[in-house]
């Protein structure tokens, strides 16, 4: 039967590479929980999982359900910020469940400030680096950090000179999949920059975004 067996609690020390300690291998990754914008799980030397949670303001489910086997007693985990909180379920994978390779992914920050006197739309944009070899990206989420735009509007350049043009909101609920605009493995360089536009920006205030890049080889 499908579902979990155990869960393991963990709050980061530091933002960037953890290590979870688990109770039992093999065993089976078959959901997340966790606050912020994203949690990464380390695949192998190569490739890091980015599961993207809700925008900043969003509902948040009670588990993403993922599926990925670990060998040994020990999982390594990318938190977004120190403090973070997270919650990593063990079992038997649910008919719901997406393997986690298929959220290995590069992750980049976008910020932009509205130096004026009134709310005026920002500027800005963020460069992504993929590891080196022939990629095709699968999917991009877009993910705000606060409310400090009304909506942003990004967009990039494919490799075959093609223009991907999206809109993004604070508040988007879920998690998982729900988040990612699925792309048709669109072919990309080694490098990949996002250009957004922050629309609504209050006077004084700056803006984040999280930009997650999903590949495959």
């Amino acid at each position: 039967m499908a579902g979990v067996d155990y869960s393991v609690y963990f709050q980061a020390p530091v933002a960037g590479v953890n290590t979870v300690n688990i109770l039992k291998a093999p065993t089976t990754l078959v959901g997340v929980t966790f606050n912020y914008q994203y949690l990464g799980i380390v695949l192998d030397a190569v490739r890091t999982a980015y599961v993207p949670n809700a925008s900043y303001g969003g509902a948040l489910g009670p588990i993403i359900p993922v599926s990925w086997s670990f060998s040994g007693l020990q999982v390594n985990v990318v938190a977004q910020s120190v403090n973070q909180i997270m919650v990593l379920f063990f079992g038997t994978a649910m008919r719901n469940s997406i393997s986690l390779d298929a959220f290995a992914g590069v992750v980049a920050q976008v910020s932009g400030k509205n130096s004026g006197t009134s709310t005026a739309a920002v500027s800005a944009s963020a460069t992504l680096q993929f590891p080196s070899g022939s990629l095709r990206l699968t999917g991009v989420a877009y993910l705000f950090a606060d409310t400090n735009s009304a909506f942003d509007l990004w967009s990039f350049t494919t490799a075959g000179g093609l223009l991907v043009y999206e809109a993004s909101y604070a508040s988007m609920p879920f998690g998982g999949s729900y988040v990612i605009l699925p792309l048709n493995d669109v072919f990309t360089a080694q490098s990949l920059t996002v250009n957004v536009t922050m629309n609504y920006v209050p006077a004084g205030a700056t803006h984040t975004a999280f930009i997650i890049a999903y590949y495959r080889f």
